[in-house]
């Protein structure tokens, strides 16, 4: 799997092309999260917003679907007691209903074939009254491919879609969500953080 191979290089690769967006992702994500909230995160990659939600909650569930990519999670999660780190499918996670306070699911909508899918998952999983909140990176430009995502396809990433910031929030609108909050944190790549609360019946 790509995604296993990578996972030693991939802090070093974001943290010398993308840092400021990189950690300023996962600061802006904490400020989502309040200490009595359950809180799961999907596609958590190598924990790199898990480090800044683990002090802010009371408990964190961070999974992703690469066995490389959680290898590393655990090691920078290892300290924190209120963490469990575990293998799961975004598009069939076996938790169950109502579970979480929050659900996150940080740059894994673009690289999945059904992403309305993933979406309803969540909001299976999420109590009523709960927060959504998805991070994903976009292109700073419409109708430019950027030199980065470019590589990465040849590398092997499988992108199902490129956002922009406009696209991204037609994505949304298409599924039904109303209300959504779009928080973009700018760099040579942006991350553009969609969150909403959610009623579990209608957006």
């Amino acid at each position: 799997m790509f995604w296993d191979r990578v996972a030693p290089l991939y802090d070093f690769f974001e943290n010398t092309f993308n840092r400021g967006v990189y950690d300023g992702t996962g600061v802006a994500v904490a400020q989502l999260v309040g200490l009595e909230d359950e809180v799961l995160e999907c596609a958590c990659g190598t924990g790199a917003i898990s480090t800044f939600l683990a002090p802010m909650c009371k408990r964190l569930v961070a999974t992703d679907f690469s066995e490389g990519m959680l290898k590393q999670a655990r090691k920078k999660l290892a300290k924190y007691r209120n963490v469990t780190v575990e293998r799961a499918d975004i598009t069939k996670l076996h938790y169950a209903d109502d579970s979480f306070d929050i659900v996150i699911a940080g740059n894994v909508i673009h690289l999945l074939p059904d992403p309305g899918a993933a979406m309803q998952e969540l909001e299976r999983v999420v109590r009523p009254g709960g927060t959504i909140v998805v991070p994903t990176y976009v292109k700073r430009r419409p109708s430019k491919q950027g030199i980065i995502p470019k590589i990465l396809a040849k590398l092997g990433v499988d992108f199902k879609e490129q956002f922009d910031v406009d696209s991204y929030r037609a994505f949304f609108e298409k599924l039904g969500y109303r209300n959504v909050t779009y928080t973009v944190i700018d760099g040579r790549i942006p991350c553009v953080i969609a969150s909403f609360t959610c009623n579990n019946e209608e957006q």
